[in-house]
């Protein structure tokens, strides 16, 4: 019920010019995070292709003129979304719940070899409500460790030494999940492909207005407190796994597969009311309601059935 709240028909109560800009803009990120997921099931696929080792061509042919086809998508869409630019004044960005609770304002980092650009970008953005740290270089940038709060990175793309895209591969290089909004003096859709593939959730040419900007900011700061609740949930569940006792694991993997307890016990080689004993506790350190919950919770952290060592 509230999936299908939260995505009310786009443009049903709101009406004029700037709704319907409005609209396209909400469509063109919709549209974009559609076609990341395409194009990792298609990267996926392909090595799935490769892994197996056999004759490939015609399928492997067939992912890489798709894989054509969404840069091609790509590049629409960065035309499309620069289109929709438009001058509006700044809004102040809402504090966060997680950031209620940890008692923190999220952080944007400034990444720009422009002292001007640093100066004006950190007066903007703290009129907002946000905390703001600066820096001159990439590699500075990299010295720096990131804070426990949802944060983002404001990143040009042209700088001397490390640009913008080089230090966007360096930060998955390690491992680094913060979200980047590119600017850019020089506005060029294959570098904005590139960084959109990349995982950035936004590439503005300047000049660009406040609002944009801020809107970017939001929607990379949202994104990052989904993952960092997200991160903080899938430790919680793997924390419930650690106190499982050896045997108590082995009948969760069975549970979940959904075979009975006298299958279990069969497999195990025990009794079934000893299996019964060992499921009962294995739902109260899961806190688990059903079993339907428990193949939830044992999802969400890889695990979807018996992994035992082979004979």
């Amino acid at each position: 019920m509230q999936g299908r709240e939260a995505r009310k028909p786009l443009g049903s109560q709101i009406d004029g010019d700037t709704a319907r800009e409005t609209v396209m803009r909400e469509l063109v990120h919709r549209l974009a995070g559609s076609l990341a997921a395409v194009r990792r099931d298609l990267l996926q696929s392909r090595e799935c292709l490769v892994a197996g080792r056999s004759d490939h061509g015609a399928a492997g042919g067939a992912i890489d003129r798709a894989l054509a086809e969404n840069d091609a998508a790509y590049a629409a869409l960065v035309r499309l979304r620069w289109s929709l630019l438009r001058r509006t004044e700044p809004q102040t960005i809402p504090q966060r719940e997680g950031d209620e609770m940890n008692g923190s304002r999220p952080m944007v980092f400034v990444v720009d070899d422009s002292p001007s650009v640093r100066r004006a970008l950190s007066r903007l953005l703290q009129s907002v409500g946000l905390q703001v740290e600066v820096f001159g270089s990439a590699r500075q940038f990299l010295d720096h460790p990131l804070p426990d709060v949802s944060c983002c990175v404001v990143l040009d793309v042209r700088m001397p030494r490390m640009s913008g895209l080089d230090l966007q591969q360096e930060l998955a290089a390690r491992g680094s999940d913060v979200p980047i909004v590119f600017i850019t003096g020089h506005g060029d859709i294959d570098m904005a492909v590139r960084a959109m593939k990349d995982g950035a959730v936004d590439f503005l040419p300047k000049p660009f207005n406040d609002q944009d900007l801020i809107d970017a900011i939001n929607r990379a700061l949202d994104k990052d407190q989904a993952r960092r609740e997200e991160q903080a949930g899938i430790a919680e569940i793997q924390a419930r796994l650690d106190r499982l006792t050896p045997r108590e694991r082995q009948v969760m993997e069975l549970v979940i597969t959904g075979i009975l307890n006298k299958q279990i016990a069969s497999e195990l080689g025990t009794g079934e009311k000893t299996i019964k004993v060992h499921r009962s506790r294995v739902m109260e350190k899961m806190e688990a309601r059903s079993v339907a919950e428990l193949v939830k919770l044992a999802a969400r952290v890889g695990i979807e059935g018996p992994s035992f060592p082979e004979e």
